[in-house]
């Protein structure tokens, strides 16, 4: 039944904190949570054998029990949650960012599956320098769900159930066994494709590509382990040797290494930044281009490539040796006014503007380059700033009557 259903990285918070071991449920509050986490795995894996789980823990500290196991390490899951034991206060807000931490790092992944969270607590907390409120809404920008099992709350602001409105999410009551396993029954259930829903996810829209996209590590960014485990790979001698260009001085600055080179922070792979962008430039993915990001062409995890990199590849010759001509005067063409951007799609609306790298909103104004080749679009104040009215991204001279 796989196949009519959406794959899912879940990750299951839950809370260990010593008010989680009150028998108010038999025999504890504890217990039966363990009890119904592995129900909803477990009735997960039955439905859908694509969908993963990870598992995080947190009393006085947040900590990752279990990375994401897919239907073939079902016992590994189940022995993760035996493991888990009860004691200390509940630093709920570190949980929630260490769990949209842990998506993160796999919605970067080539194949990422649907984000979600399921939150099991009492809904105590203690006061950390981390608000949970504050972690519900950055999860709602990243459009990450967070279910919410309420154990016997009797917190006045039912912070749960706030936390679950902010996302999207849904909030459940539970007073026994019963109704924890009758909870996790439902949210096991409903990753049910509906019939007509639409093809693109969100890893397809450029915005959310740029935000989630990792930062490349410079040299002195590594750690001495991981700096050994590039020598071992690549040999002593070409670990701060590019694998794109397989040189040390970048062949667009003629810089050494140590000035632009990058590593790819998943598999350590060393790149200059130039050659990256060179590299995301000459794929087919015109979202991911469109976003300033790139695959590692190594372990093909979500790269951020530096805006000016991007900017500065358009603009140089990359053909070498190639004989400078005489400088033209540049043709002048007409830019074309958009009165609402909104009638050039959704897919136009997610472009970021050139100038201040902001996407657009409905309703919002815009000027499109003339350049059919390029179309890029700028905000009507930012196309005013341009420098001679040259287009950042095909450098055509633009004007606007």
């Amino acid at each position: 039944m796989s196949e009519n259903r959406i794959p899912e990285d879940l990750v299951i918070c839950i809370d260990t904190s010593r008010s989680m071991f009150r028998k108010d449920f038999t025999p504890n509050r504890f217990t039966c949570c363990i009890s119904a986490a592995k129900t909803l795995a477990n009735e997960r894996f039955n439905l859908d054998n694509l969908s993963a789980f990870a598992v995080i823990e947190y009393s006085d500290k947040a900590k990752k029990i279990i990375d994401f196991a897919t239907s073939s390490f079902g016992n590994n899951l189940n022995d993760a949650l035996d493991s888990l034991t009860c004691g200390g206060y509940s630093a709920m807000g570190d949980a929630l960012a260490l769990s949209i931490k842990t998506l993160i790092a796999e919605l970067r992944k080539i194949g990422a599956k649907t984000p979600r969270i399921v939150l099991i607590s009492d809904g105590n907390y203690m006061k950390t320098a981390v608000d949970p409120l504050k972690m519900a809404r950055i999860a709602q920008g990243l459009s990450i769900r967070i279910d919410t099992f309420g154990i016997a709350n009797t917190r006045q602001d039912n912070l749960l159930k706030r936390i679950s409105d902010i996302t999207g999410g849904r909030y459940f009551y539970n007073n026994d066994l019963e109704s924890l396993t009758r909870s996790a029954k439902e949210i096991a259930e409903d990753n049910y494709k509906t019939y007509g829903a639409s093809k693109e996810t969100l890893i397809e829209n450029p915005a959310f590509l740029r935000q989630i996209a990792a930062n490349l590590l410079r040299v002195q960014d590594l750690t001495r382990d991981q700096e050994q485990r590039v020598k071992q790979i690549r040999g002593e001698v070409d670990f701060k040797k590019c694998s794109i260009c397989f040189s040390d001085q970048n062949p667009y600055t003629k810089g050494s290494f140590y000035v632009t080179g990058r590593y790819c922070p998943n598999c350590t792979t060393p790149f200059h930044i130039h050659c990256l962008g060179a590299w995301a430039d000459s794929q087919k993915d015109h979202k991911v281009k469109r976003s300033g990001t790139a695959r590692c062409p190594h372990c093909f995890y979500l790269l951020k490539i530096p805006i000016e990199v991007t900017q500065i590849q358009k603009l140089r010759v990359l053909t070498k040796g190639l004989k400078e001509e005489p400088a033209q005067k540049p043709e002048i063409i007409p830019a074309k006014y958009i009165q609402d951007v909104a009638v050039l799609g959704d897919e136009a609306i997610f472009n970021a503007c050139p100038v201040c790298h902001l996407i657009f909103e409905k309703g919002q104004s815009a000027v499109q380059c003339g350049n059919l080749k390029c179309n890029a679009l700028y905000h009507e104040d930012c196309f005013k700033k341009l420098k001679e009215g040259h287009c950042k991204n095909c450098d055509i001279r633009l004007h606007l009557y």
